[in-house]
């Protein structure tokens, strides 16, 4: 095989850029550099009803954690990214846009900083404890619990 003048190898490297075992390094695995945190605030475990006022309708959930700049909230079918909304819970309200979604939650960041006295009102009067998770057994219609739905202990996430 022939190389074409200037080139090195078969792979059309210019000499000069050729390095040795660039080749074996050409298929092999790169270090991944972590993403830098793109939260502006740390956000604090809540847990209280909360709801997503749309003019496409009313979306309810539960409100997961907040910080200042947004919110992680909980719900069986969240709006789609990019949707702009009014955040409402018991302690106060927001402008905000949908900035992710994944199934069973959302996370939304508010137009404005939220005050301090509201986010410290919504930390102390909604803390979060364990959440319990479905144990995956259904409940039968008639409100008994399906057999052997008493042997699985209800799981927790952190």
């Amino acid at each position: 095989m022939s190389v074409h003048p200037g080139f090195t190898n078969a792979l059309h490297i210019p000499a000069k850029e050729w390095k040795r075992g660039t080749a074996m390094r050409l298929f092999g695995r790169e270090k991944t550099i972590p993403a830098p945190e793109r939260r502006g605030a740390p956000r604090v475990r809540v847990d209280c009803l909360a709801t997503l006022v749309m003019p496409s309708g009313n979306v309810a959930g539960r409100l997961f954690d907040i910080s200042d700049v947004g919110a992680r909230l909980s719900m069986e079918n969240p709006p789609g990214m990019g949707c702009g909304a009014i955040l409402e819970w018991p302690w106060g309200e927001a402008f905000c846009h949908i900035t992710w979604v994944k199934p069973g939650m959302c996370g939304v960041t508010f137009d404005r900083p939220l005050l301090a006295r509201v986010l410290n009102e919504t930390i102390e009067s909604a803390p979060a404890g364990p959440r319990l998770v479905h144990s995956g057994q259904r409940e039968s219609t008639q409100g008994t619990a399906s057999p052997g739905s008493a042997d699985i202990p209800p799981r927790l996430f952190c």
